[in-house]
Order: structure tokens, then C-alpha cells, then sequence
């Protein structure tokens, strides 16, 4: 019976999840974790096409994924996915991803809110699905506390909300601001090391058209944490926040295809 509640999707890395060493992106992660959601609510029945239909939709509020190592190119996946709580406002949702040989390589958990299409005022999620559908285990301990503020400016990049960073809902997908946050960071440390912890505070919506502006704060007093917050230059609103953990990449790593 526990083994239902659980949904799973097999993936494959291709050569453009990868970035120049051979290893998954996070921004291909973060997708996987994505469609094996979608997966899970369609074949329960709570899916953003069945919300449509009845005037409402699914956002995401939280964010939290520990990696413990990249997949390379060419490597099998598999994604496990559970609806872990529901409580007023909120549905949670985790995740854990393994690889061929049986070790869990990510970790993750996630807040998400169901809002009115028309008003964008949120909805209880009580009634959504069944109590049943819960799960109560999670992958990662998390009571999303918030998030901290830059308080010293290190960094500064501006970006532009693209036609394909949309989604469904006609407003820029969560995986993007995963993308624009790694895209903020200095150059230095995108060629040397990758994250490997990730927590994001979504805000408010950003929608095609929209400048953002990413600001970043160095590891200081943040226990090696960079610290970011994302602001939505168009409408003056802050879209996001941020909290990452990054390491170096492994001392003579391979790059596939180049033995």
C-alpha cells in the first residue's frame, strides 16, 4: 500500500542536461523533479489541467535539494516523488533520485500553494486530494524558515524573462530562477565548483517581457551559504530569494566522450 503512494520516473541524462564537464546541470535536476511531479498529480488527479478546470492552479512557495553527486552524460535516473503533508495553505511535496546502482545521489523537499486563476489569492488544499495520498516521510527536514536578505552587495547581473522560460501558467517556471541565481554567480566559481545545496523562497510571479535583477552576497558570516535575492526591476517587487552551498569539482574528474 505505502509503495502507491510513492510516484517514479526513469530518465536518461542527454548531451544538453550537461554542462562542459559532463555532468547533469542543476537546472536538468531540478526538470526531472519537475515532470515526475506532473507525472504523480495527473495520475491521481490534481494536475494543473484538472485545477484549470475548476478555475485554480499550482505554484510553488519553496524550494530545498541537497545533491550528493552530479550524473553524468549517458546515465540512467531514477526520480521517487510523494505528497509528504497538507496543512492549510500549503501541500508539501519530496524527493529522492537514485542512480543505476541503487545510491540516492539528491535529496529534496518542496512547499506549493494553490491559488485562483483570476484573483492570484490562494486557496486551502484540504479538499484537493484525499488524506490517504499522504505520505508523512521526508527527504529533507525543512520547516522553511525565511530565508536571509543580502545585506553586503558582491554582485549584480540583470536578465530578461524569455518567451520559453514560461510555463502553463503563463509566467516564468521555478526552474528558471534556479538558472538565473547559478547565472549570477562570479565566474571563478561556475567553472570551478557546483552547488550543492540549494534552498528558494518564491516571492511573486514574473511574467514574459520583466527585467530582473539578481544581487549576491559572498560567504561570510552565512556558514559558507552564498546569499542571493532576485527583484523583478518591472514591477519593483522582490521575486525571490535565495540561499546555496557550492564545492569544488572532484579532483580529476572525467569528462565523458573525451577518455
Amino acid at each position: 500500500m505505502t509503495e502507491r503512494l510513492y510516484f517514479s520516473g526513469n530518465y536518461q541524462i542527454l548531451s544538453f542536461d550537461v554542462d562542459f564537464k559532463g555532468r547533469a546541470h542543476l537546472r536538468a535536476l531540478m526538470n526531472y523533479l519537475q515532470d515526475a511531479a506532473r507525472g504523480h498529480a495527473i495520475r491521481e488527479g490534481f494536475s494543473v489541467f484538472d485545477l484549470f478546470k475548476k478555475g485554480i492552479t499550482w505554484v510553488v512557495s519553496r524550494y530545498h535539494l541537497r545533491v550528493n553527486r552530479y550524473p553524468e552524460l549517458g546515465e540512467n535516473i531514477l526520480v521517487k516523488t510523494w505528497a509528504s503533508a497538507k496543512n492549510g495553505y500549503y501541500a508539501l511535496r519530496d524527493f529522492e533520485v537514485y542512480d543505476e546502482k541503487g545510491n540516492k545521489i539528491l535529496s529534496a523537499t518542496s512547499s506549493w500553494m494553490i491559488i485562483e486563476l483570476n484573483t492570484r489569492c490562494p486557496v486551502k488544499v484540504e479538499n484537493l486530494f484525499p488524506d490517504e495520498l499522504v505520505l508523512p516521510r521526508r527527504a529533507l527536514e525543512d520547516d522553511f524558515p525565511s530565508l536571509p536578505i543580502v545585506e553586503t552587495l558582491d554582485y549584480k547581473v540583470d536578465f530578461r524573462a524569455l518567451f520559453e522560460d514560461l510555463d502553463f501558467n503563463r509566467h516564468v517556471n521555478n526552474v528558471v530562477y534556479s538558472c538565473w541565481a547559478v547565472e549570477a554567480m562570479p565566474q571563478e566559481v561556475l567553472f570551478s565548483s557546483r552547488p550543492v545545496e540549494l534552498e528558494i523562497n518564491y516571492r511573486s510571479e514574473v511574467f514574459y517581457g520583466d527585467q530582473v535583477e539578481v544581487i549576491t552576497q559572498k560567504p561570510g558570516n552565512q556558514n559558507g551559504f552564498w546569499v542571493q535575492q532576485i527583484f523583478n526591476l518591472t514591477t519593483g517587487k522582490e521575486v525571490a530569494r535565495v540561499r546555496s552551498r557550492w564545492e569544488r569539482h572532484e579532483c580529476g574528474e572525467r569528462i565523458p566522450g573525451f577518455d
